[in-house]
């Protein structure tokens, strides 16, 4: 709209000062040649601009409507204020205090909001993870109510360049829950058949249950990573022998490569808790924090995937021998 595009020039011309000015102090910004041209279109599309006001510091963050930004009194924590300094005189790599949690470009230094948005031409180049989160808060947003697509693309290309255990955890689970929000099961199976998407959790169990699809071998071992009271002792020595293990026994006790799992409990009465599944604190709660049934937590659940695992370890163990056995065997009729 309008104002949007009112927005955009303001912030425009806000970083053509500002490029001005860090050019002019012979810092890094000259050594790159930063310019507006070396932030990608569809990125400056996906950032959100306001020259209104910033919430005052400690502001509470309140939850925005669902048909998006709204200039009067709505804080989402990545907008970009246009109103507020920044300091020309640093860059990527200088010592700058690094930020807390849940940060947002308000609270950001002068020399804090320079980095990021040197940054924002390119987001592969490491960076403190605060700088990135920001960012993701605002690639959230899309995921929920705008351009679904392209912050998908994006939260990919950030996942790539930033190794960290957190921001890979939020990310991939926005990724999931807003696949089943917008109801894009196309790229759900994108990611994880063609990507090998790897994120494996409670959420991902009640999907496969409202499917009425089976956990094969893989599913298999990733739950037995996290479900609690499992013996890994054996999956950590010798996984491929592990999975051989579990597929003898679901073939024993199932004749198929897989467990039927659904058919072995009503969800219905699978106590649900509400944790947040989005990072972003100005979503509304009931799209952050859902409540979900845990598996995770429900005793029957555990009791018979416990069982199951048991089995399994048994099995590796016998196979163990069985291999020491034959080895023993093969080096003495060799000699």
């Amino acid at each position: 709209d309008c104002k949007r595009e009112v927005c955009a020039m303001s912030f425009i011309k806000s970083i053509a000062r500002f490029i001005k000015f860090g050019q002019k102090a012979g810092g890094e910004a000259q050594k790159n040649n930063l310019s507006m041209s070396n932030m990608p279109p569809y990125r400056k599309a996906l950032l959100f601009l306001s020259d209104g006001e910033p919430p005052p510091p400690g502001m509470v963050i309140n939850a925005l409507e669902a048909d998006g930004i709204h200039e009067s009194g709505v804080k989402e924590p990545s907008t970009i204020y246009t109103v507020l300094p920044v300091n020309g005189n640093v860059s990527i790599g200088d010592d700058v205090p690094k930020m807390g949690y849940f940060p947002n470009y308000a609270s950001m230094s002068p020399e804090q909001r320079t980095i990021y948005i040197y940054w924002l031409c390119n987001v592969e180049v490491p960076v403190d993870i605060g700088y990135v989160f920001v960012y993701f808060y605002g690639l959230e947003r899309h995921l929920v109510y705008g351009d679904f697509d392209a912050a998908v693309n994006e939260i990919l290309l950030l996942r790539k360049h930033h190794d960290n255990g957190s921001f890979q955890h939020y990310s991939a689970a926005a990724l999931l829950h807003a696949c089943l929000l917008r109801q894009r099961m196309d790229v759900l199976q994108h990611l994880y058949v063609d990507l090998g998407f790897d994120y494996f959790e409670n959420s991902v169990l009640v999907l496969l249950y409202q499917q009425k699809v089976e956990l094969n071998v893989d599913m298999l071992l990733r739950l037995a990573q996290q479900l609690r009271g499992v013996n890994r002792r054996y999956l950590k020595e010798d996984a491929a022998l592990y999975a051989t293990a579990l597929l003898s026994e679901l073939m024993e006790v199932f004749g198929k490569a897989s467990y039927p799992f659904f058919e072995m409990y009503d969800l219905n009465k699978i106590k649900g808790g509400s944790y947040p599944v989005f990072a972003n604190f100005s979503l509304p709660p009931k799209i952050r924090t859902p409540a979900i049934p845990n598996f995770f937590d429900h005793a029957p659940f555990e009791r018979k995937m416990g069982d199951f695992f048991q089995k399994v370890h048994e099995r590796t163990k016998a196979l163990k021998k069985e291999r020491k056995k034959t080895a023993t065997v093969k080096t003495l009729s060799e000699k």
